[in-house]
């Protein structure tokens, strides 16, 4: 897995091996209390933001940015598993932890443990989602970053992560390269000075087409 993630370290870890920075069952559990534990993330990545582009970011981004990027930790350890493994791995909240890279996206990510696969074909791609919505769609559910991310928006990230794990995963064997999957959701980099809509965007569906 670590050879086709370029971008992010994948471990495993067993017994007594402390777990990293970030720990999917603490941020879970505070957001049920309604607490804001990635707050702190958000206002480093807002802060690196606005010293890239020389102004403040729209609240929206660095909210979308963090919530994406989190649910990306169990999307993609599910999705390249079940495309280039023979093996399943523990997606419970106790086993995933991770660390933030200095560009303030999850590095390095470490699961508890593992098991070979008992299924396979689309009955186990489909075990692997539904481990993933397990736990995405609680955490997007009660993900309040103190700017409007309406539930459509969080419920709808949490499928295009998915879709986009999947792809990234399956293109690792592909011949040659399918489109990215369209996007439900919004990550609002556009609001940036210089910046454009994303591949797969649900504004570029939504825009008019010009008339020739």
């Amino acid at each position: 897995m670590d050879r086709q993630l370029p971008w992010l370290r994948v471990s495993a870890a067993t017994g007594d091996a402390p777990r990293l920075t970030w720990r999917w069952d603490d941020l879970a559990e505070a957001q049920a209390a309604g607490q804001d534990p990635t707050g702190p993330w958000r206002d480093a990545l807002a802060a690196s933001t606005a010293r890239q582009y020389g102004q403040p970011a729209p609240p929206a981004m660095p909210a979308a940015f963090v919530l994406q990027w989190a649910l990306e930790v169990p999307a993609t350890v599910a999705a390249y598993a079940v495309v280039l493994g023979p093996w399943d791995p523990d997606l419970s909240g106790g086993s995933l932890s991770f660390d933030l890279s200095p560009q303030h996206f999850p590095g390095h990510v470490q699961l508890r443990g593992a098991r070979l696969a008992t299924t396979g074909g689309e009955a186990r791609v489909a075990a692997a989602r539904a481990a993933y919505e397990a736990l995405a769609r609680h955490f997007a559910a009660t993900h309040e970053p103190g700017v409007r991310l309406g539930p459509h928006q969080r419920q709808a990230m949490v499928d295009d992560v998915w879709a986009t794990a999947l792809h990234r995963a399956q293109e690792c064997l592909a011949d040659r390269p399918a489109p990215p999957p369209q996007r439900a959701s919004c990550c609002y980099l556009y609001a940036l000075p210089g910046t454009h809509e994303c591949t797969g965007c649900p504004r570029l569906r939504r825009r008019p087409a010009v008339s020739r």
